[in-house]
């Protein structure tokens, strides 16, 4: 929901902590999560730092995962005798929101021996943040709601204890121009409580190299996927007359269907004369993408229960929204009439990397204020040469700057 400039502007807060646990709704928590990391850990070079245009389906889905987990740490920690599946019949119920969760839980008659503080801790250990001096800021921010409160009020969004927050905009023509009114207004009102100080952590050549070249990895790769879209928006624009630009590319899949390849791809882009109403696309391209005679499809789609699926791309472990009135490449299971255990073998869990940095943390990486990625570095390549290095990244796709 926020504009073009935006979405670049607070990148940095959106990769590394944008989750949806909090005081008010789901997609309030998320903006508020990622500005105050922004503001309370700030980048120690500020000119130095990307504004990226690309999510990957991996990062997407890790801040999805840690969400969830988080949600339902809240719920298990403030009623114990809840199991998971019970904890996710109150999200749902609560369309996400804690504190409308825990009032259901209350009128409900469940017991529960914790407080709205302890589910919180437990909700904000739960979403993995680096380390007690990050969980503790996140714990006093999220506690502290009064201002978030009066700015919802100011529009017509009552107070946290029945609000969705800003769930409730999504039938607003002028959503966009809120939210970016509350970004403007929590940043005003946002100190940085925790120092910063300069990195003094060094990396050792092989690590140092190895960040390097996943950095310019990342960049080539959203440049690459930045054509492709582009290529599908020249179509779009040539079918109906209407030009769209780029909010946000939001995962791309490489679908091989022997003899032919595509690229599907999600991106959120608005209208030129609309850019505070971007819609979510789903792109199909040919692998060669030559011009737009090789886009094969390029759509708005909407998320729901019934979302198109597409074997292929479940099958590589990316999680991307497909129509669900339209054809493309992947619908149908292509694995029929290959040995399944085989095919159970090289199914991709989209769990999996978890265990590792994402391409997305190499941008915004900092030694001092990011040490699991800082250990990942160190451990893995630090003892390697130069060329074991480029051996290494190069396995999995990596290209040297």
């Amino acid at each position: 929901m926020m504009g073009r400039e935006a979405v670049g502007l607070h990148a940095r807060g959106t990769v590394l902590k944008s989750y949806a646990y909090g005081l008010h709704g789901p997609v309030c928590n998320i903006v508020l999560n990622s500005l105050w990391y922004e503001s309370t850990f700030p980048a120690a070079s500020p000119s130095d730092v990307l504004e990226p245009m690309m999510l990957s389906c991996n990062a997407i889905f890790r801040m999805a995962r840690r969400s969830l987990d988080a949600l339902v740490a809240f719920i298990r920690a403030y009623a114990p005798a809840l199991s998971a599946q019970d904890a996710m019949f109150y999200l749902h119920r609560s369309h996400g929101n804690l504190h409308r969760a825990a009032v259901l839980i209350d009128t409900e008659g469940v017991d529960h021996k914790n407080g709205m503080e302890d589910a919180l801790r437990a909700a904000i250990l739960a979403a993995h943040l680096p380390g007690d001096v990050a969980r503790q800021a996140n714990f006093s921010f999220v506690v502290n709601s009064a201002p978030i409160d009066a700015f919802l009020a100011r529009h017509g969004i009552s107070g946290h204890s029945l609000a969705f927050g800003l769930y409730d905009l999504s039938s607003r023509n002028n959503a966009s121009v809120i939210v970016d009114g509350f970004v403007k207004s929590v940043m005003s009102r946002l100190v940085c409580t925790v120092s910063s100080p300069p990195s003094s952590s060094i990396l050792r050549q092989g690590a140092h190299r190895a960040s390097r070249i996943k950095r310019h990895y990342f960049k080539r790769d959203q440049e690459f996927c930045l054509n492709i879209v582009n290529m599908a928006l020249d179509k779009l624009a040539f079918q109906f007359g209407k030009r769209y630009r780029i909010h946000l590319l939001c995962g791309k899949s490489l679908v091989t269907l022997l003899p032919n390849s595509y690229y599907h791809v999600n991106f959120m882009a608005s209208l030129e004369d609309e850019p505070t109403q971007p819609k979510l696309f789903f792109a199909e391209v040919c692998a060669s993408h030559k011009d737009v005679n090789h886009v094969t499809l390029c759509c708005p789609v909407t998320l729901s229960a019934t979302t198109g699926g597409c074997s292929a791309c479940e099958f590589t472990g990316m999680k991307l929204i497909h129509p669900i009135d339209e054809e493309f490449n992947g619908q149908h299971d292509f694995t029929k009439g290959f040995d399944p255990h085989m095919v159970e073998r090289f199914r991709k869990d989209p769990n999996s990397e978890f265990g590792v940095p994402l391409i997305e943390e190499y941008i915004f990486f900092e030694p001092d204020q990011h040490p699991e990625v800082r250990t990942f570095l160190e451990t893995t390549y630090a003892d390697m040469s130069d060329d074991q290095v480029d051996l290494s990244l190069l396995w999995f796709g990596n290209c040297l700057p």
